[in-house]
């Protein structure tokens, strides 16, 4: 028996943007929630949406605090222009990418 536990997630309207592994450009998206563990996103800018199993660099600017934070991350989730994401550590975004091309 496994316990899912969820994090407490935390609503926000901050501005964040959004680098797609594999794709030219960088997207425009509202951050709407957040936790530890993952955020909710929605495109606002941009030429592609990405879909479950992209891997992403999202850079969020606080101005209020006058800090950037730039953390790695994978899409769980897609629909419309709304995006589950994980955050996952930076050093995995090689050996993801090099699973992803192996499927192929």
């Amino acid at each position: 028996m496994s316990s899912s536990k969820t994090a407490k997630r935390f609503r926000t309207k901050e501005m964040a943007s959004v680098e797609v592994y594999g794709h030219i450009g960088i997207l425009v998206a509202k951050l709407r929630n957040i936790s530890q563990t993952g955020a909710f996103l929605e495109v606002s800018q941009g030429d592609y949406v990405p879909q479950k199993g992209d891997l992403l660099n999202l850079t969020v600017k606080l101005d209020t605090v006058d800090r950037t934070h730039n953390v790695a991350a994978e899409v769980i989730w897609s629909k419309g222009l709304g995006l589950g994401i994980c955050f996952i550590n930076k050093d995995q975004i090689l050996e993801r990418m090099m699973a992803k091309a192996g499927a192929f």
